[in-house]
């Protein structure tokens, strides 16, 4: 019987169809949706969800499964920020629709004394 065990390793370049460069997890996009810009409807949650799981099959050696997540957490971010924008204008319309005239009205309006 022998005394070591022989591992065969595959070595040079990649397997078909992946690259030397591992897949991105956007991670780091994903906290800083969350943390800075807000958490419109979870999406930055669910970003950091699938961010999370893309690090974790790319721990795994498995660079699909690490691919895939990665790519739906990009596409959350994107929405995220969409979304945060989408709000952000609709509240500077708002308010310079109508809390300035109505500001304006107050500056103007006079008690009699």
């Amino acid at each position: 019987m022998p005394d070591h065990t022989v591992i065969p390793m595959q070595g040079g370049e990649p397997a078909k169809g992946l690259t030397s460069n591992p897949p991105r997890d956007y991670l780091l996009l994903s906290l800083f949706n969350m943390l800075v810009l807000g958490n419109p409807c979870c999406l930055s949650f669910a970003a950091l969800v699938y961010s999370v799981k893309s690090r974790d099959r790319k721990l795994l050696g498995d660079m699909n499964g690490a691919s895939s997540y990665g790519n739906t957490s990009k596409q959350l971010n994107i929405g995220a920020i969409a979304l945060n924008v989408l709000v952000l204008i609709i509240f500077i319309v708002l308010f310079f629709v109508y809390l300035v005239p109505l500001i304006w009205n107050m500056a103007s309006y006079q008690r009699p004394y």
